[in-house]
């Protein structure tokens, strides 16, 4: 198995959408909201095995004081291969990163993963709105 990475091809929402099947925070949002995520990143990272999507990364950033990790998700037949570690490398070694002062990343059951890259728990920091989506 030959996986080819990228820091510049944005995937299609059919694409993401497939891989959001795996993620349960994810598989219920819409094409248009996928669509429009995809517009809106800033840095998207993917793994492609012959073409098909089988991991991504994405981030929106403002390049300067935080860089936010979003959507880190590998297709579980390609578990165990390297595939997540190679899309965080990427986005930590990002050239337009290089003087960003913190990372942010939201996770409920990988923090020994992100750990591994100097990613810390941090819960007294912070806070979220949650709101309902406009119609």
């Amino acid at each position: 198995m030959t996986l080819k990475y990228s820091q510049t091809r944005k995937p299609s929402v059919k694409e993401v959408r497939r891989l959001y099947q795996f993620a349960p925070w994810a598989k219920d949002r819409s094409p248009a909201d996928i669509a429009k995520m995809i517009r809106h990143t800033d840095l998207f990272f993917s793994v492609w095995d012959k073409g098909a999507l089988v991991g991504m990364a994405r981030s929106t950033t403002d390049f300067t004081f935080r860089a936010l990790l979003w959507d880190v998700i590998v297709d579980p037949a390609y578990h165990g291969n390297g595939a997540g570690t190679r899309l965080l490398k990427m986005f930590l070694g990002h050239p337009k990163l290089k003087g960003v002062e913190d990372f942010w990343l939201s996770t409920t059951d990988k923090q020994a993963f992100y750990a591994r890259f100097g990613f810390a728990l941090r819960s007294k920091n912070m806070m979220v709105l949650k709101r309902k989506k406009a119609a």
